[in-house]
């Protein structure tokens, strides 16, 4: 149970900082919603092999490190120009387009922490350059 909890926090950590961002060219949303789309692919191509999800997992999140980390700092600058008004219509936009990517990844992070419980820390790990 810890460790489905574990990949729901990572899971609402990633979409938190989504929520925030604006809706200008160039938007951090967008690039984060492709970004956590590519991830759980990686997961759901892979689910039969827990020691692929970690490879290939850590394998996208070095090769994409630095434009993740650019988009989070994007988003983070972006959000602190916005009004609340802003704000709350980008996270309502963007939940409506993330609800189908959240209740997807969740019966697949649910599944694998069933599979491959020993490797939840690992998969968690290469995730977090979403934060």
């Amino acid at each position: 149970m810890k460790r489905i909890a574990l990949f729901a926090i990572v899971s609402v950590a990633t979409f938190s900082l989504i929520f925030g961002c604006s809706k200008s060219s160039g938007d951090p949303g967008e690039a984060m919603v492709k970004h956590m789309t590519a991830m759980i692919k990686i997961i759901k191509d892979n689910k039969d092999d827990c020691d692929k999800i970690v490879k290939e997992l850590e394998g996208y999140s070095t090769k994409n490190k630095v434009e993740i980390q650019k988009i989070v700092k994007t988003g983070k600058e972006m959000e602190a120009k916005m009004s609340e008004k802003d704000k709350e219509e980008y996270a309502a936009k963007m939940m409506k387009k993330m609800e189908p990517i959240i209740k997807d990844s969740m019966a697949v992070m649910m599944e694998i922490s069933q599979k491959c419980p020993e490797h939840s820390a690992k998969i968690s790990a290469a995730m977090g350059d979403f934060k």
